[in-house]
């Protein structure tokens, strides 16, 4: 299927669920947020609760990141470990000639509830203010290591020039 037929495709598909009262979208580059009416608005306008894809994106999959230095030290506290991860993250995004606009899910794991204000913190210095890609954010008992407090994980999406 051509990437026009995809795209089309997904455009009916949301002037659909807009035209039934059920959803709300918007368009960035190619990539559609999906804003649901029949869903809570997210908490704090953080993140959105879903986005349409076109099939002729690049995608990018991160292994989840923690809060590990370049030299391999580890953050002693939440402040450094959050820091870290969405630094290397935010490198990652970067080395694959993507910003933040391009990220389009980002899974949280954290081990102390108390730390979810300092993580999205952290992720607001490297991605800003109004990053809104569809997120989860998920209270765990451990990571892989016992020093690691944070990990974080992301896909990202770039419609290519033509």
């Amino acid at each position: 299927m051509a990437a026009t037929e995809v795209i089309c495709i997904a455009l009916a598909a949301v002037a659909f669920a807009l035209a039934s009262g059920g959803a709300t979208a918007r368009e960035s580059d190619g990539i559609i947020t999906l804003e649901p009416a029949s869903l809570p608005k997210p908490y704090k306008n953080r993140f959105s609760h879903g986005k349409i894809i076109p099939s002729n994106a690049e995608w990018l999959y991160t292994a989840g990141q923690t809060g590990v230095d370049v030299d391999g030290t580890i953050g002693a506290n939440i402040e450094e470990q959050a820091e870290l991860a969405m630094r290397n993250l935010y490198n990652i995004v970067k080395e694959a000639g993507m910003d933040s606009t391009d990220v389009v899910k980002m899974t949280i794991y954290y081990v102390d509830p108390a730390h979810l204000p300092i993580i999205v913190a952290a992720r607001n210095k490297y991605f800003g203010e109004d990053f809104r890609p569809a997120s989860t954010a998920v209270g765990v008992s451990a990571l892989a290591r016992p020093q690691y407090l944070v990990e974080v994980e992301l896909i990202a999406a770039r419609i290519p020039a033509d």
